[in-house]
């Protein structure tokens, strides 16, 4: 993401990711991706900018989305946004 950012730090107990997962790489990327998908279902971020968060095509993040169950919250605001990103 562009603009300013904030370095942030902590520890996540091994055994809340790393069901199948083969390396802490692994475990930082889906975490990414997760906190994105929350910044998006509150509402803090829009569809491209969680998908661009989690380091995903938007396509990619829409199918994480749906995976896990977490609805769509797409607006006016959101597709605009969009289509002036492509």
């Amino acid at each position: 993401m562009q603009g300013q950012t904030i370095r942030l730090e902590f520890e996540l107990p091994k055994d809340l990711f790393l069901k199948g997962r083969s390396s802490e790489q692994m475990v930082k990327v889906e975490t990414l991706k997760r906190l994105a998908a929350t910044f998006y279902a509150d509402g803090s971020l829009s569809l491209g900018k969680a998908a661009e968060l989690a380091n995903m095509s938007k396509q990619d993040f829409l199918d994480f989305l749906a995976e896990h169950n977490i609805p769509l919250n797409y607006d006016v605001d959101d597709l605009e946004e969009d289509l002036q990103s492509e």
